[in-house]
């Protein structure tokens, strides 16, 4: 997927063009956002919930089935039927490879909404935390590729000789539908890409980074340390809000400029 795509999207309205990441206050990790630009993109095995991004794997595949895949990927014609029947004989085999591919993964995670009480005390130190606002349309390499979260309450199962090239849509793109509040939107790294970058942080552009906003809760202490930091690190023209409770008839958060 090209950066000019990505744009594309964002036009169209395919993708968001601002998506914001949840945070605790007191962390190195969070700092670092700020002073160096890095966010972590988390083996995809390794999520809260253990359905996420871990789709049963279906190994019931025919021979036939095996046969035409080997076709696709570019298998010798002599060598197709030996290593089909192995491949039959050893359906874990493919299980174990798609494990080890997602594994290999970098996914970062994030919201299309900053104003969802749950999100802001479940991952931002029960509203004393923060939220970064980001805008893809600034760094379009870092923000690749968007995968958007398709929530279901029937999990689809995944056959690498028939969904091959529907990795990321079986794989990385469903997710238990009771999570659905939390509006989510991932970035992927491919394999090769964590691979070659030697770990799994990755640096955005300062112009990416628009907004800090701040929990009801968020002691004056952490605001001002958190502006500070924008402001020694290249990002004066990061703004700055802060939650208020709502005191309409519904439950909700309304965001402050300060």
């Amino acid at each position: 997927m090209s950066n000019d795509l990505i744009k594309l999207g964002v036009t169209q309205k395919a993708y968001p063009r601002q998506i914001y990441k949840y945070r605790v206050e007191n962390d190195e990790k969070t700092e670092r956002i700020i002073t160096a630009n890095e966010l972590w993109f988390s083996n995809p095995l390794l999520f809260n919930d253990p359905f996420d991004c871990n789709t049963p794997i279906d190994i019931h595949t025919s021979i036939e089935e095996i046969k035409k895949w080997l076709i696709s990927a570019g298998v010798a014609n002599q060598n197709i039927d030996n290593l089909a029947d192995k491949l039959k004989r050893t359906p874990d085999y493919m299980k174990l490879a798609t494990e080890n591919a997602i594994s290999n993964l970098g996914v970062c995670c994030f919201s299309t909404i900053d104003d969802n009480i749950l999100q802001w005390s479940h991952y931002s130190n029960y509203h004393k935390g923060i939220c970064l606002q980001f805008d893809i349309s600034e760094d379009t390499e870092f923000f690749m590729i968007p995968v958007i979260v398709a929530y279901r309450k029937v999990m689809q199962h995944y056959n690498h000789f028939c969904h091959s090239d529907k990795i990321i849509e079986y794989l990385i793109k469903p997710k238990f539908s009771e999570w659905s509040y939390e509006s989510e939107i991932r970035i992927v790294k491919p394999a090769e890409i964590i691979k070659n970058n030697g770990n799994r942080l990755f640096n955005f552009k300062d112009n990416a980074l628009k907004e800090v906003i701040f929990g009801i809760k968020t002691p004056d202490g952490i605001i001002e340390k958190y502006k500070k930091l924008c402001c020694d690190n290249n990002k004066k023209h990061v703004r700055f809000f802060k939650m208020e409770l709502g005191i309409d008839t519904h439950y909700q958060l309304i965001k402050k400029l300060i």
